[in-house]
């Protein structure tokens, strides 16, 4: 009866440990990419986010552009580079360039950060059209020069 009790105690401790080294989180990659510089961006609530070949805010103008190989994918035109929410539903507030124009209608970009000329923040665009499959765009972006 003995051997049973251990044997039973072992099985639980070694079932218990399995959980519990399984549940360890040794892939943080999507953490890593979230806090790294610069800007990453998604559509339709895909994951992981897109990261942007090169990023600025134009400082004269309120606006953050977002560049792939050269061309425009995302540029956000703000009231002001504050630390605070900004309203991106005014038109051409938030412009997503993918085969067309697509134009947010409903929105908010949070910068959480605006220090020593680099801006951070996020955006959440939840509805929009010019472009046929395009729901939402979201995403983030960290220690972004501004020019």
């Amino acid at each position: 009866m003995d051997i049973l009790k251990n044997l039973i105690r072992y099985a639980v401790i070694a079932t218990a440990s399995v959980f519990l080294i399984s549940c360890s989180s040794d892939d943080n990659s999507e953490e890593q990419q979230q806090t790294e510089q610069g800007f990453y961006y998604g559509e339709n609530d895909i994951t992981p986010f897109l990261k942007a070949d090169d990023a600025w805010v134009n400082g004269n103008y309120n606006s953050i552009i977002a560049q792939n190989q050269g061309s425009t994918i995302i540029e956000i035109v703000l009231t002001g580079l504050e630390e605070g929410t900004y309203d991106l539903s005014a038109p051409y507030a938030f412009t997503y360039v993918k085969g067309g124009h697509w134009i947010a209608s409903t929105g908010t970009l949070t910068i959480t950060k605006n220090e020593e000329n680099k801006l951070s923040g996020t955006f959440d665009t939840t509805s929009g059209s010019g472009v046929e499959g395009v729901n939402s765009v979201k995403g983030e972006f960290h220690n972004i020069p501004i020019n």
